[in-house]
Order: C-alpha cells, then sequence, then structure tokens
C-alpha cells in the first residue's frame, strides 16, 4: 500500500544517524564508539510525524477521491510531484501502465492523455471541433488561389513527450488547439503556395507537396511532442475556369502521352523490324562466309593435291634424269673407252702409213678419186661473139 510505503521511507530517513566523529584517541582499537544522544526536538518529530501522515492518509482516503485514477486502454498517465519532495519521485514522470493508478494527495497530481492514433480535418466552410475545422484556401507563387475541399492529418502523442505535451498545451485536448490547429494550416499553405497553379495542378506534385510538409510539420511538432504520420495527399480544387483550363491541359498531356508511346511502339516496331533485317543479312552473310570458307577449303585441297602431284612429278622426272644421266655418263665413259682405243688404232694406222710412205697415199687416191673422175664430162671452151648483159637478164627474170 501507498501509505505503509511512505511511512517506511519516512522512518528510515529519520532513523538515520549523523556521520560519527573521530574516534578518540582513547578508545580501545575494535570497539565501537558510543553513540550520542538523540537531541529532544528529533525525538517528539519521530513521535509526531508518523501519526500526522496516518491522520492525512486517513482524511484523504475518507474524504477525497484524487488519490486513485483509472488508466484506460491507449491512453498513458503523467504523475506530477507537487510537492517537490523526491520521496514522491521525479518532478514529471510518464507510465504507461493501464489499469488504476495510484499517488499521494496533495503531494502528487495525475493527468491522463489519450495516446491513439488521431485524424485532423480541414474541409467545409466553418470550424465543426478541435479536430474538423474549415477547408484550406492557399496562395499560389503566381498570386492565383485554389483550395482543398478535404485534408487529412494523421497524428499521434510521442509517449515519451507527453509531460511536454501538457506543460506546453496544458492539460486535455488543448495540443487540438495551440499546436495542430495553429501550425499545420500555416505550413500546409506554405508548402503547397511553393508552386504555381499549374504545377500544382500536376498528380505528381502532390505527393511531393505532401511529403514537405509532413516533414515541416514533424519539425515543428515533435518538440511539442506530436508527430505526424501520414497525409494522404489531397486534390486541391480551382476557379471553374482554372478548373476547365486544367482539365483541358490534361487531356492534352494525356494525348501527348498517348502520342508518345505510340511513337515509341513505332519505334521499338522499327527497331525489331531492323533487328530482323540485320538477323536475316547476318545469316546469309554466314552461309556466305562458311561457303567460301568451304570452296576456300576444296581449293586449299586442291592446292595441296597439285602439289603432291607435282613433288611427284618431280621426283620422278629427277629419278629419271639421274637415271638417264648415269646411263649417258656410263655411255659416255664407254664411248670414251672405245675412242680413246678407235683413237689408239689409228694412231697405230698413222703410223703405219707414215712407215708405208708414199704408196699409200696413191694406193688411197685410186681407190677413191679416180672413181670420181669418170663421171665428170669435159666440153670445150669458146667465147661468145654475143655478149649478155647480165643486169638485165636478171632484172626480166627477177619480174
Amino acid at each position: 500500500m501507498p501509505s505503509m510505503s511512505f511511512i517506511d521511507n519516512l522512518k528510515r530517513k529519520l532513523r538515520k544517524t549523523p556521520p560519527a566523529e573521530a574516534a578518540s584517541v582513547d578508545t580501545p582499537q575494535g570497539e565501537a564508539a558510543p553513540k550520542p544522544p538523540l537531541p529532544p526536538w528529533r525525538k517528539a518529530l519521530r513521535a509526531i510525524l508518523p501519526i500526522w501522515a496516518a491522520l492525512i492518509l486517513l482524511g484523504t482516503f475518507v474524504f477525497g477521491s484524487d488519490f486513485a485514477v483509472e488508466v484506460e486502454p491507449g491512453e498513458v498517465a503523467v504523475i506530477y510531484n507537487m510537492s517537490g519532495i523526491g520521496l514522491f519521485g521525479e518532478d514529471v514522470e510518464v507510465t504507461k501502465e493501464q489499469g488504476l493508478q495510484v499517488i499521494w494527495p496533495y503531494f502528487q497530481r495525475i493527468e491522463k492523455i489519450d495516446m491513439r492514433p488521431r485524424i485532423f480535418m480541414m474541409e467545409g466552410n466553418a470550424d465543426v471541433s478541435d479536430e474538423h475545422v474549415k477547408q484550406l484556401t492557399v496562395r499560389a507563387s503566381d498570386g492565383s488561389n485554389f483550395f482543398f475541399e478535404k485534408v487529412e492529418i494523421h497524428y499521434q502523442i510521442l509517449p515519451a513527450s507527453a509531460g511536454d505535451v501538457i506543460r506546453q498545451n496544458g492539460p486535455g485536448d488543448g495540443y487540438k488547439i495551440h499546436a495542430l490547429k495553429v501550425h499545420a494550416r500555416e505550413i500546409m499553405r506554405n508548402e503547397f503556395g511553393r508552386y504555381s497553379f499549374l504545377d500544382i495542378a500536376d498528380p505528381r506534385t502532390y505527393g511531393e507537396a505532401t511529403a514537405r510538409a509532413k516533414q515541416a510539420l514533424n519539425e515543428r511538432l515533435n518538440p511539442l511532442g506530436l508527430e505526424v504520420t501520414n497525409i494522404p495527399p489531397p486534390k486541391p480544387s480551382f476557379d471553374q475556369r482554372v478548373e476547365q483550363a486544367i482539365e483541358e491541359r490534361q487531356n492534352a498531356e494525356q494525348e501527348v502521352e498517348v502520342q508518345g508511346e505510340k511513337r515509341n511502339k513505332l519505334v521499338q516496331e522499327q527497331g525489331r523490324r531492323i533487328q530482323q533485317v540485320v538477323q536475316a543479312k547476318n545469316g546469309e552473310y554466314q552461309a556466305l562466309i562458311a561457303e567460301l570458307e568451304a570452296k576456300k577449303q576444296q581449293a586449299m585441297n586442291r592446292l595441296i593435291a597439285v602439289k603432291r602431284e607435282a613433288d611427284k612429278y618431280w621426283i620422278e622426272r629427277k629419278t629419271e634424269g639421274e637415271a638417264d644421266r648415269d646411263e649417258k655418263v656410263t655411255r659416255a665413259a664407254a664411248n670414251e673407252i672405245a675412242s680413246q682405243k678407235a683413237a689408239e688404232g689409228l694412231a697405230a694406222q698413222i703410223k703405219a702409213v707414215g712407215a708405208s710412205g708414199p704408196d699409200v697415199l696413191n694406193r688411197e687416191i685410186a681407190v677413191h678419186v679416180f672413181p670420181q673422175l669418170e663421171k665428170i664430162r669435159a666440153v670445150p671452151y669458146a667465147r661468145s661473139s654475143t655478149p649478155v648483159d647480165i643486169r638485165y637478164l636478171q632484172d626480166g627474170e627477177g619480174k
């Protein structure tokens, strides 16, 4: 029980003795120094304080109801030490425990705060509640105005900063007025007001501006104990003529995108066909290369065969030539020997003829010359009385 723990703590604090004085020189070593007697006021205080605390607690529990608070699921309790005495805990303590929380009346105070995710909404033409205010109107960077029919800001309180939320915004739902209602509208206007109405009409800008707004809100609200968890990208609304112009522009941009897609498809088709042609021609080229390689190989095979035949023919001719040469050399050597013998025989004959004298010559003339003299006919020569011009005869006969 809180009362018993308080009394026990109080007794322990009262029982603490002041620091023992230095031991006397006359005190024997090993013996404890005698404790000094308590002053009379301390004895009286030790007797009065428990009675006084018991009376306060009894009166509080009987006549008061602030000593216990029920903490519901999704809530946290912030306990404040109103006395400034460390015996009653920290100055500010946040507890997430659910159920009945008991405190010391007069010395402590407890505040509850809802930690469940909540939605701050800007919609309509007037404020409905602290979390439902009128719609957001923004002035664009080019001076035009636009508004959002509905803006939702999902947020929650940081559990560890629940004490800061109460300290800066007051108890209860004060944070909805002093934090979200002020900062949310200002920051949303600033972030969406960076763009012109043409830029803000681009759906891709919604997400960018919303992300910037969420970051700026967290930078502003985190020190206050709040955190923005999500902002669904809102769709801006314009004047009717502006809406029509934006719609026409969006239709034109969509048409441009459609035509761009068609162009991309045509470019892809062109590339596909070019690829097909390249592949077909590459196949033909490879086939021609293979055919030429085959022909080249055939020519190389024929060349090798021709070279083989030429080598064979050269070897045969060489062999035949060498054989013929050897035969000729052998025959020449034999002829040489025969000629030498014939020359030797002729020389012997010449020597024999020389030895025989002129009779041999006369015999040879008679054998060989005289038979030829029988074929000679001799006519007496007479000078012509009519000489003939040889040049005239040659000219006439030559024609």
